[in-house]
């Protein structure tokens, strides 16, 4: 009988998402190989979800009204979203070892971007003329 496929989920830190060039099109190509796909971040989750709709995606999970921390342990016991793997891409190596401590893999988004062969913007977001307002 052959192996079953690993199974993933993965959460991309919001502030991972706009490091992209295009995470519209990160998340079309992430979503081909991962069972679980969703946000986390410390922001309101109205302001998560109007991101979302600007990537064209419906996100498996948003972080609620929790941080990033309480997502990640949430996400991990919910049946719905139970993998193999679970994988965190973040922006900030300050989560990393709460992260890992919830047995969510961390892969920072410059490490995550070149092994995917995914494009990050040089400068911050107004310079490259996306400015996020924070209003939905």
């Amino acid at each position: 009988m052959p192996d079953e496929a690993e199974t993933i989920t993965l959460a991309f830190e919001l502030a991972a998402l706009e490091r992209l060039l295009d995470p519209s099109d990160v998340i079309r190509d992430t979503q081909r190989w991962t069972d679980h796909l969703g946000i986390v971040s410390d922001e309101p989750t109205h302001l998560v979800r109007k991101r979302a709709r600007d990537y064209g995606f419906t996100p498996d999970f948003l972080p609620g009204p929790r941080d990033r921390a309480e997502s990640l342990v949430k996400i991990g016991n919910q049946p719905e979203h139970d993998a193999d793997r679970y994988v965190l891409v973040s922006a900030d190596e300050g989560i990393q070892s709460v992260a890992e401590s919830h047995d969510w893999e961390f892969r920072h988004i410059e490490e995550a971007a070149e092994t995917a062969g995914w494009l990050l913007h040089d400068g911050d977001a107004e310079a490259d003329g996306d400015e996020h307002t924070g209003w939905p």
